[in-house]
């Protein structure tokens, strides 16, 4: 289950060659299908809120301070998750821009919610409203958001080489070589530590794959099956388009029991399959 895998697969099925060595390759076949990779990941991640990227994230409220930072991973939150913790009182929201600039206006909050709003593009975009005061000092705000983690480095492994600047992931967590190029020692990574020989704990985005040996976190089969259609269709081959109803079963798998709308075609039927109920698709 790798970058390389997922590459030499798709090529195999069309019936082109690519090297063995993806992600730095350079002729033209290898990179097509490694952009499309790319791509393909990135849509899939998008296309569902999937367990496997979800996390929990919290702020602590300072004095006179209204924006904080996001987690470094963060894609988008989960609706009607933000909590206070001390209060035990719902953060309400995302306030519309309506409701912000009427606080700014009027000043009406007089209720005992908090408010949030998620905006700029800076690392400071979580707004609470109102401003905390020193009543509020050492609040802490907790919320669920889904990870811009679709992607994971290989498993660390002792006695391995690493790159300069290489990721590797260990029980859950990701970590980063920020020392140069060295080989792990016996002793894995930690979270607690903060680091652990030559590893630093990397808690940002991983979106796409950076090395041959990187996993995707969302499956295997749907990923291929989505690459391979884009190249065909690029290249006029033959291909029966198996990959949304795939992605949708995937997904489906994650939620035994309940009907998940996957709407998107343009004809007028409805139908279920596998837990996913589609609105106006093809039987």
């Amino acid at each position: 289950m790798s970058l390389l895998e997922v590459v030499t697969n798709v090529a195999n099925e069309a019936g082109y060659t690519v090297g063995s060595v993806v992600s730095t390759a350079t002729d033209t076949t290898t990179k097509q299908i490694l952009a499309i990779t790319q791509r393909i990941i990135k849509e899939m991640a998008l296309a569902y809120p999937w367990p496997q990227m979800f996390a929990s994230g919290s702020v602590t409220l300072a004095t006179g301070v209204a924006s904080y930072a996001l987690p470094a991973s963060f894609s988008y939150y989960h609706y009607e998750t933000f909590w206070n913790q001390s209060t035990r009182w719902r953060v309400l929201g995302p306030m519309s821009e309506q409701e912000y600039a009427q606080y700014l206006g009027y000043g009406l909050n007089t209720t005992v919610y908090q408010r949030f709003q998620i905006r700029g593009i800076t690392s400071t975009e979580l707004l609470i409203v109102p401003t905390p005061t020193s009543a509020n000092n050492g609040e802490v705000i907790i919320f669920e958001y889904i990870a811009d983690r679709s992607v994971r480095p290989q498993t660390w492994l002792a006695a391995t080489s690493f790159a300069d600047d290489a990721y590797c992931f260990y029980n859950g967590n990701y970590y980063q070589n920020e020392t140069g190029s060295a080989v792990s020692g016996g002793s894995a990574p930690t979270h607690t530590s903060g680091t652990t020989g030559f590893w630093t704990y990397y808690s940002g985005a991983y979106n796409s794959f950076l090395a041959d040996t990187d996993e995707p976190i969302l499956s295997q089969r749907v990923l291929e099956q989505g690459v391979l259609e884009r190249f065909a269709e690029i290249h006029g081959l033959t291909v029966v388009p198996r990959y949304l109803d795939q992605l949708n079963d995937e997904y489906a798998k994650n939620m035994p029991g309940k009907v998940l709308y996957a709407g998107g075609y343009s004809s007028v039927f409805m139908y279920a399959k596998g837990g996913v109920a589609v609105i106006g698709g093809k039987l």
